[in-house]
């Protein structure tokens, strides 16, 4: 297996399904991963019972299944390379204290030399796949653990900004929420504007050079965006940077929130940087680069900014839906949010990969509360 468990255990599901007709969706590799996280990545039996649970289905899938994971996850043509690793156990014991070989010679069964104990670690203990299962298991860890973030700094990209504004604006246009009741002053209002016109004469010597109209200008919904910026998001963050950019840029009445293990509101930082022509975030702290608690982050979300939701509010999440803290937190602030906005709309990035089922604990919580789901791909479905 690679060094990147969730490749291999992607890998997996992919060819239980394609190779030996297991029932499986692309959603059930990410229950796979969020066993491996409950449990660990050792013992090896106890690995080989949490992917059966998740990808077995039938009696007959349960009985096939080892013999499947045997072959996947061990050396040789038939299942995933392994690297090759040192032999975990010392070929002598010249280098330890003597206090410590004897501890050990007094633990040791009679009869049985140090070489004895040597041999049974190389041929029981010691499983090359398991050492990097253990190594995988690590780098994944630090993905989609809930630890901190371990940087602050966000780079949003300027190729590809162009369709990001486009979207934006097509966003804005479809979502209009009809006239507003006030007149305002519009050049082709269908209104005359006797007042300004009267004032503007002042400057001509009383002469109404230019007629001033009033109108009722269309109004646009109100917008709140909550970009998922945990480690586990970090492939597309550009492209969901990019889109919360180009709607704070064009509506005024447009939000931007980033979370990871906290909440940050980031709607300055994003005019300001456009602005600037930086397209940099900086001082992010743990809004940025870290773990996923999305149920915890959108409570705090309901709890301090909550009065930005109203019934002209159309809410948008960017998440995959993998949270590691508690699944009810979810759950009540997604409730609470789709309770005071008009809609709620979810952009997952794996929604536009085919066959595709959003089977995830946090998806599955939050979809109820869901108007529009989509892709990255797909943003003019919102």
């Amino acid at each position: 297996m690679s060094d990147d468990l969730a490749g291999g255990v992607v890998a997996f599901a992919t060819r239980l399904r394609c190779e030996n007709g297991y029932g499986v969706v692309p959603g059930q590799a990410h229950d796979a991963l969020r066993a491996l996280e409950a449990i660990g990545v050792e013992p090896r039996a106890r690995v080989r019972a949490a992917l059966r649970s998740v990808f077995s289905a039938t009696p007959t899938e349960f009985a096939a299944f080892d013999e499947h994971f045997d072959a996947f996850f061990s050396s040789g043509p038939a299942g995933a390379a392994q690297p090759e690793h040192a032999r975990r156990g010392r070929p002598d014991d010249a280098g330890d204290p003597p206090e410590q070989r004897d501890r050990e010679g007094a633990s040791r069964p009679p009869g049985r030399s140090p070489q004895d104990d040597d041999a049974g670690v190389a041929a029981t203990e010691v499983e090359p796949h398991e050492e990097s299962l253990a190594q995988a298991w690590m780098a994944m860890q630090a993905r989609y653990s809930p630890a901190a973030a371990a940087r602050d700094v966000a780079t949003i990209p300027q190729q590809g900004l162009e369709a990001a504004y486009a979207a934006a604006e097509r966003l804005i246009a479809r979502t209009r929420l009809g006239r507003s009741r006030r007149w305002r002053p519009l050049p082709r209002g269908e209104r005359f504007d006797l007042r300004r016109t009267l004032r503007a004469s002042l400057r001509t010597g009383g002469d109404a050079m230019v007629l001033h109209r009033l109108g009722r200008p269309l109004r646009n919904p109100r917008f709140v965006v909550l970009l998922d910026g945990s480690r586990s998001m970090e492939p597309y963050a550009g492209t969901m940077l990019q889109f919360a950019l180009a709607l704070c840029r064009r509506s005024r009445r447009a939000e931007a929130f980033l979370f990871s293990t906290e909440l940050r509101a980031v709607t300055r930082e994003l005019r300001e940087a456009a602005q600037r022509g930086a397209y940099r975030l900086n001082g992010l702290g743990d809004a940025w680069g870290g773990g996923t608690r999305i149920g915890a982050s959108l409570s705090d979300f309901v709890r301090r900014y909550g009065s930005r939701l109203t019934d002209e509010t159309y809410a948008i999440v960017f998440s995959d839906g993998l949270d590691v803290g508690e699944i009810a937190d979810l759950e009540r602030a997604m409730r609470e949010i789709r309770r005071r906005s008009a809609a709620v709309a979810w952009v997952n990035p794996h929604a536009g990969t085919p066959g595709y089922a959003p089977a995830v604990r946090g998806m599955r919580a939050a979809l109820p509360f869901v108007d529009v789901f989509t892709g990255l791909d797909a943003l003019e479905a919102l």
